[in-house]
């Protein structure tokens, strides 16, 4: 089963700006970074929208092709839920740790 994630029609502007910039603009390097708050709302927005569109996609699919997407969403929820609490280096090599190969971390 596939999570939905929240609608990404109410972000702050100056995110849904670094967003757009971010995917469709041509790279360049910032004279300022952004701050942490600010780095990790874009990441989260991003996670956000990539999600939306590969739960649309999912609809579309044949159903032979059904099971790979859904495990490339799965991995995909599991990056938003990193951007939104990153792990922590004890969590992070549990995670791993307890991996199988063609798994996902929960």
């Amino acid at each position: 089963m596939v999570m939905p994630v929240p609608a990404t029609d109410n972000l702050d502007s100056d995110i849904l700006r670094s967003v757009v910039e971010h995917v469709f603009m041509p790279p360049k390097l910032p004279q300022v970074g952004p701050d942490e708050e600010t780095e990790q709302k874009t990441n989260v927005a991003l996670c956000s929208s990539l999600i939306e569109a590969a739960q649309d996609f999912l609809k579309i699919l044949p159903s032979s092709e059904s099971p790979l997407w859904i495990h490339m969403v799965k991995m995909m929820e599991s990056a938003h839920r990193a951007a939104k609490a990153p792990l922590k280096e004890d969590d992070l090599e549990r995670a791993f740790s307890d991996m199988a190969p063609g798994s996902t971390y929960r």
